[in-house]
């Protein structure tokens, strides 16, 4: 399991263990000593969890530590954030930091934000996008609003009431000039809201382009548009919602982060070897075959990240008649 030593764990004699202790706490020489948990707010089987999974399992190859997870699925991630929040800091418990991190707060679901949290790093961005079942009557975006506009509730499936899906759909209702006739069906992640848009529930699921390539290539699953500047290279054949004359982007971000007061030796140590675990092979390999991207940001950098997130966020939510704080 293990091929390099996580963080500073060393075991060293006379002048040079004295060394070692005068250059780090006494806290960090012996980090971790236990497994390292990583709590996720949605249920397995979705992005959240497969993505946190993967990095997770190349973690485990390339550092000397064990790693746990856990789903605390419920209230678009509050659980799982307010369990980490509460959670003794000392490296041992990490969140998966879902894109909703940066809009429970403005939408009155919970006081839960990214200050509550140290953050360790971005892994990555999955672009957003709009899909309909095989044999759907909506075809294409433009059947979608046409029939919004003439007094039809779109039912739209999502992970959750503070879902970013469902803000980029309500940003799309709001560009479109649909307002009010996007409905948003929360499940509890994308596991469940996948099966729930395939088997006819709601009309459509706004979710990760990521979480459907497979039902796309089947044939399962229809691509309306994706939320991006250019079409993904797992979905060629997907239009662009700006092809179709709908200025929005959007997508969802998975990073780290642990309980605030977390030493930032402990934090040092986490980033390093979850670093290495996003630079291996094997989770190379899964974001070339899944079709998420890329998005490392270290420590300082996801943190200012997530501070202008949660700022843009606010001005949308406000813009869109949506924040209630």
């Amino acid at each position: 399991m293990t091929n390099t030593s996580f963080g500073i764990r060393a075991s060293l004699l006379g002048a040079t263990m004295l060394a070692a202790a005068s250059a780090y706490p006494a806290h960090a020489q012996d980090f971790p000593s236990e497994p390292i948990r990583i709590v996720i707010g949605f249920a397995a089987g979705g992005s959240t969890d497969t993505n946190t999974r993967a990095l997770a399992n190349a973690a485990e190859q390339v550092c000397d530590a064990d790693i746990v997870i856990s789903n605390q699925p419920g209230g678009s991630g509050v659980l799982a954030l307010e369990t980490v929040r509460n959670s003794e800091a000392d490296g041992y418990t990490m969140a998966t930091t879902p894109t909703e991190i940066s809009a429970l707060k403005h939408l009155g679901l919970s006081d839960v934000t990214h200050e509550d949290f140290k953050a360790v790093m971005r892994f990555i961005f999955d672009p957003h996008g709009f899909f309909v079942r095989s044999g759907s009557d909506y075809k294409s975006m433009d059947d979608v609003i046409n029939a919004a506009k003439n007094g039809t509730k779109i039912r739209i499936a999502t992970s959750g009431p503070a879902s970013p899906y469902a803000v980029t759909f309500q940003d799309v209702a709001r560009a479109a000039g649909v307002s009010g006739q996007f409905v948003n069906i929360p499940y509890q992640g994308d596991a469940l809201a996948i099966p729930a848009a395939l088997s006819g529930e709601v009309d459509l699921i706004v979710t990760n382009a990521s979480n459907v390539v497979g039902q796309v290539k089947s044939g399962d699953f229809v691509p309306l548009g994706v939320a991006t500047d250019e079409r993904i290279d797992v979905m060629p054949d997907a239009p662009t919602l700006k092809e179709v004359g709908i200025e929005v982007t959007g997508g969802s971000i998975y990073g780290l982060a642990a309980p605030k007061d977390t030493p930032e030796d402990r934090v040092a140590a986490l980033n390093d070897c979850f670093k290495k675990a996003f630079d291996s092979e094997s989770f190379q390999s899964f974001i070339a075959k899944t079709g998420v991207n890329p998005a490392y940001l270290g420590a300082e950098d996801f943190d200012a990240y997530l501070t202008d997130e949660y700022t843009r966020y606010g001005e949308l939510l406000k813009t869109l008649g949506l924040a209630k704080n």
